[in-house]
């Protein structure tokens, strides 16, 4: 009996569940600014994905350490792009451009061997 309660009360879950998840997936427009306005989000959502980069960074702090850091790196370093950066009050040394971060993951545990305090930044070019 209690076996018959159970399946009868799981039944009514169940279909009250499935009822609950069969909403329309696509997305109809009747206005014509609403259309215009998803339009221009999905642009500029497109523009943010596509001008977006990770770099990594290697040292911030003083110019004179900065420099030194910086021609180590180009002499071991001769294939990767790197570049001295200002942002008040510090120097910082970055290096590379990956669009993908799995790749400058896997760059960053390479270099981290040489440079323990570095990290993953990401930038946008807008």
């Amino acid at each position: 009996m209690l076996n018959i309660r159970f399946l009868i009360v799981f039944i009514g879950v169940y279909l009250y569940s499935s009822s609950l998840n069969c909403q329309e997936n696509s997305i109809r427009y009747n206005d014509t600014i609403t259309k215009k306005f998803y339009n221009l989000k999905k642009d500029f959502s497109k523009r943010i994905f596509e001008s977006t980069f990770y770099t990594i960074q290697i040292y911030f702090g003083d110019l004179k350490k900065a420099d030194s850091i910086l021609e180590d790196f180009r002499e071991n370093y001769q294939e990767i792009k790197s570049n001295l950066i200002f942002e008040t009050p510090n120097y910082k040394v970055r290096i590379g451009e990956y669009r993908d971060v799995n790749i400058a993951s896997q760059k960053l545990e390479e270099i981290r061997k040489i440079y323990p305090s570095s990290f993953i930044i990401k930038l946008s070019d807008l």
